[in-house]
């Protein structure tokens, strides 16, 4: 009997890992060689900041509803959905025409926004209803991850060589449109389809939500700090996504040479294995009793070092590589240790309404750096990265060192009253 529950579980999980490794990897085949796709199409560096842009305000319009719809329309079709809106935009990305690639952004702020929420949360609700062990959950996302860096690496090598064989700059979306049919197939085939609790006057419940999250967030300097090291790293890094390839083709040229095709892919592979490695380091560092905010700080300095490194070493690109390398090493240490202090500081039942309100502040520090890029130049932009990594990595050493921190908040009936006030 046990071992008839063990194979059915196995089978479950399997599936779900076929499926959300499939979708991860069309994600991660379009992230080497985007900026320089719209580069060949003679777009200016502003034009291409302006298209990232749409996608990022896309995905988090898209991503304060999508969980809520989802739980009435069924994740099932949601998924489906997801396939069809992001293999779209990759399709729609093999055209030149400005306009129809505005559009191609708009589809992958949803499909984001869906990617990030749907998988998840379909998994979580047929595990449940299968009725198997709530521990094998976080064993099975424990499994996902790790997979999931794997498959980044893999997409990396993937499309470089799959722009070197096609000579096309589009050959990886392509692909990536190819993997989403993969993926509807699945889904269509071996899905059951489950629904959350019916929303009634959603946006209501939305509203009130995000004013429970603002007096938590007014009453509770522990959370607000760690919103402020969210706000510097993230932006940085969604500018570092954007800026990463124009900084490498200015080292480049610096020195002298400029290769006609640049190994985007193979850069981008080894990007995500230093990402792993600092996810690596973040375990070892914490089960031999290092703090998590000492992690974190630790962390936002070594982005704001390696940000100096690139401006301080534009004529080398070795050195601009490997600082490329550290930052994103510095992303595996970051993600953990800021989703385990939120966790730590954030109650459950005003999580969501935080969370919103949290991602505020970044989303309008990333757009007023992107909408920058054509009159700052790369380096002054990165040196902005480089201070306010600092800045954050000061914050958060202050929180540690305060004994105070974290003291006061709200209860749960305090706040449900002064957002009713509000």
């Amino acid at each position: 009997m046990i071992s008839t529950a063990n194979g059915s579980f196995s089978a479950f999980r399997n599936n779900y890992l076929a499926v959300y490794l499939t979708v991860m990897m069309s994600d991660w085949l379009q992230g080497p060689y985007l900026y320089a796709l719209y580069q060949s199409y003679n777009f200016s560096m502003y034009d291409i900041a302006v298209l990232f842009i749409t996608g990022f305000v896309s995905g988090a319009v898209f991503g304060t509803v999508i969980a809520n719809t989802a739980d009435v329309w069924g994740r099932k079709k949601m998924a489906l959905l997801f396939c069809l809106t992001s293999s779209t935009a990759s399709l729609i990305r093999l055209s030149s025409n400005y306009h129809y690639l505005v559009v191609s952004h708009l589809l992958s702020g949803l499909s984001t926004a869906l990617l990030y929420c749907v998988f998840e949360a379909w998994y979580i609700s047929q595990h449940q209803r299968k009725g198997f062990a709530p521990a094998l959950i976080g064993a099975t996302f424990s499994t996902a991850i790790f997979l999931n860096g794997l498959v980044a690496i893999l997409a990396g090598i993937v499309s470089n060589v799959a722009v070197e064989w096609s000579g096309s700059m589009a050959a990886p979306f392509v692909i990536s449109a190819g993997t989403l049919v993969v993926a509807g197939v699945l889904i269509s085939t071996s899905w059951e389809e489950n629904y959350g609790e019916s929303k009634t006057n959603a946006s209501g419940s939305v509203l009130k939500t995000m004013l429970e999250g603002l007096v938590v967030l007014k009453s509770d300097v522990n959370i607000l700090s760690l919103g402020m090291a969210q706000t510097v790293f993230e932006c940085c890094m969604y500018t570092f996504v954007l800026l990463y390839t124009p900084a490498l083709e200015a080292s480049i040229k610096a020195s002298g040479s400029m290769e006609s095709l640049l190994p985007l892919g193979y850069l981008f592979s080894g990007m995500m294995f230093c990402s792993m490695m600092g996810s690596v380091a973040f375990k070892i560092l914490s089960s031999r009793g290092v703090k998590t905010d000492n992690l974190l700080s630790l962390a936002l300095f070594v982005a704001g070092a390696s940000f100096c490194f690139i401006v301080l070493n534009t004529a080398n690109t070795s050195y601009t590589v490997l600082a490329f390398l550290l930052f994103e090493f510095t992303t595996g240490m970051y993600f953990p240790s800021i989703g385990t202090l939120r966790a730590q500081a954030i109650p459950e039942q005003n999580r969501t309404g935080v969370m919103a309100f949290l991602r505020v502040p970044m989303n309008f520090a990333v757009i007023a750096i992107m909408l920058r890029v054509d009159t700052m130049p790369v380096t002054e932009i990165f040196q902005i990265c480089a201070l306010l990594n600092f800045v954050g990595g000061l914050v958060i050493l202050w929180r540690t060192l305060d004994p105070a921190r974290g003291a006061g908040g709200y209860t749960a009936a305090q706040t449900v009253d002064e957002a009713h006030e509000l």
